[in-house]
């Protein structure tokens, strides 16, 4: 058995796309230059803790472990999916809307996702959570077995190793975690001014995104567009140290 690495699916925008801009400095972390920031004075290095080192991204396939072998099959199947996507798929995010979860400690701009969108997050999930070695929710729900009880949830957590996705997904992107500042409140009204005018979003391609170890930050290891082309020369070099 090969060493053990995390991958995921995201939607990331493009590197000169405003959106991507804006939230890549509110997490302080830039994915595709691979380069820390410095955060904006609002925000303390504690609360970004968690999300800074994924950078700026919408999951439609969770960070499942795998063995490092199995990588080159998982990037086959993703260009593959996209391949079997028809021109006109419309990959589509709308009413964009900055919320507060669990009890304000994760701060998110939530989206509504188009009917092909849903679809591909179904599909993407469905064919690489069969590469998955272990997932982040068995040690949640070791830790803690009365969350996610419900009876769809746990099928899920057999079949797919996440209680997440399908029929009632809510894609959103992760702005603050964890937030552990006095007023959750405040902090979700200014992000709202800031994210205003991002309500809606169209995107053209998904990223594949690997972690090399647990001390690293996540990386793009490549990218497809509708049609299966592979975008550009994705990074595949290890992220830097958070």
């Amino acid at each position: 058995m090969t060493a053990a690495v995390q991958f995921a699916v995201y939607l990331c925008p493009p590197a000169d796309d405003p959106y991507y801009r804006a939230g890549s400095d509110l997490l302080g972390y830039d994915v595709r230059a691979q380069q820390v920031t410095a955060l904006p004075g609002f925000l303390r290095p504690e609360w970004q803790r968690q999300a800074r080192p994924y950078g700026l991204h919408l999951t439609l396939v969770e960070a499942y472990s795998c063995d490092a072998s199995a990588l080159a099959q998982i990037e086959a199947e993703v260009q593959l999916i996209m391949a079997s996507l028809s021109p006109g798929a419309r990959l589509s995010l709308h009413r964009g809307r900055v919320e507060a979860w669990e009890d304000g400690e994760v701060l998110v701009h939530r989206y509504d996702p188009s009917p092909h969108l849903l679809m591909l997050q179904a599909v993407l999930t469905a064919r690489l959570s069969r590469h998955a070695t272990h997932s982040p929710f068995q040690d949640e729900l070791a830790e803690h077995p009365d969350r996610y009880p419900a009876r769809w949830e746990r099928a899920r957590m057999q079949l797919l190793l996440t209680p997440r996705g399908l029929d009632d997904w809510q894609p959103h992107y992760t702005l603050v975690q964890p937030y552990e500042g006095p007023d959750a409140a405040g902090l979700v009204e200014h992000l709202r001014g800031l994210m205003d005018g991002f309500g809606e979003q169209t995107h053209d391609s998904v990223a594949l995104f690997v972690r090399p170890d647990a001390g690293s930050a996540w990386h793009i290891q490549a990218e497809y567009r509708i049609g299966g082309e592979r975008v550009g020369e994705a990074a595949r070099a290890q992220g830097p140290m958070l």
